[in-house]
């Protein structure tokens, strides 16, 4: 199980809202909220240090927009490689899209080849407005 070591039903339950939200990144003040709601109150400090394990463990991603700024959290598939690629985060929602193309592909090589930078995409985040958000913005 990600997030091995011993599973709290608390643990299990954070494990469980971050699966069902892979496709946004979330606070931990989203997880407390949620886990209030149904009745599953834990101590924002466990909630942390869970969050924390699981970003060492590489089974969620942390992405902090500046200093100081809210940390938002991403659970992602074992295997799924996001060191190796550049990430989208909207604004609006808090979708994560992952750049997983040959054009990104390109772009590094450009980068490496022409420049002499070689990329670490550990992290590495791209923050704008997703083109649903966009569309309630100017409605």
């Amino acid at each position: 199980m990600a997030g091995s070591g011993y599973a709290t039903a608390s643990r299990r339950r954070i494990l469980d809202f971050l699966k069902k939200n892979a496709n946004r990144a979330v606070t931990a003040a989203d997880i407390d909220s949620h886990l209030k709601e149904n009745d599953s109150e834990v101590n924002i400090t466990t909630i942390y240090r869970y969050l924390d394990k699981l970003a060492g463990e590489g089974t969620v991603m942390k992405y902090v927009a500046e200093k100081g700024g809210k940390a938002a959290y991403q659970y992602v598939e074992h295997g799924h490689r996001c060191e190796e690629h550049l990430h989208l985060k909207c604004v609006g929602c808090g979708r994560i899209i992952h750049l997983e193309c040959a054009f990104m592909d390109e772009i590094s090589s450009h980068i490496r080849e022409d420049h002499g930078f070689e990329l670490q995409c550990k992290n590495s985040v791209l923050y704008g407005t997703c083109k649903k958000c966009q569309k309630s913005i100017s409605q």
